[in-house]
């Protein structure tokens, strides 16, 4: 688990939320369309209700995994000033540095225009190379533990598997248990 260069963030998370889950439906509907069935396929159907939210949630934790790789090995504390603050979705504030240097990515975390408003001085843990999102110190309380997440995304990565599969097999097979 490590995190992605920012140029390949978005893409990536992009592929793995979106396309892979498209595709677990995309691709049993386009190549078995000529399968007829008596019954709706309900162990199909099932599957694939499984498997995509799995799909989904696998996405997002590894990317959160990532973060908390790339903050343990490379993060660096500082006293952070708050540029600018984005209300939209998420919540997002540009931080610099004390010697103005440009935190990238923006903050999400805990930065809502309620808390915080430019010029506010935030002690911030941040990803030198830009990979990882940086983390307010309230936000760092519980150690970083990126291995922690180890067995949910082999969990998650066996369920996805699994269940696609045996979705695909069952259509393939024209099964309407």
């Amino acid at each position: 688990m490590a995190p992605l260069p920012a140029l390949l963030r978005t893409p990536a998370f992009f592929t793995s939320a979106l396309l892979i889950p498209l595709a677990l439906l995309g691709v049993p509907g386009y190549l078995l369309r000529h399968v007829t069935h008596k019954k709706t396929p309900k162990l199909a159907i099932g599957a694939l209700t499984i498997a995509l939210p799995a799909a989904i949630a696998l996405a997002i934790i590894t990317q959160e995994a990532g973060d908390e790789r790339g903050l343990e090995k490379r993060g660096r504390w500082t006293e952070a000033v708050v540029v600018d603050v984005d209300n939209g979705k998420p919540d997002e504030c540009t931080l610099r540095t004390r010697d103005g240097r440009e935190i990238s990515p923006r903050m999400t975390d805990g930065c809502d225009r309620q808390r915080v408003e430019p010029g506010d001085r935030l002690r911030v843990l941040y990803d030198p190379e830009g990979a990882a999102g940086p983390l307010e110190d309230a936000d760092t309380e519980v150690d970083l533990d990126p291995g922690a997440y180890k067995g949910t995304i082999g969990g998650l990565a066996a369920l996805t598997v699994v269940a696609g599969t045996l979705a695909c097999v069952r259509l393939s097979r024209g099964d309407n248990g």
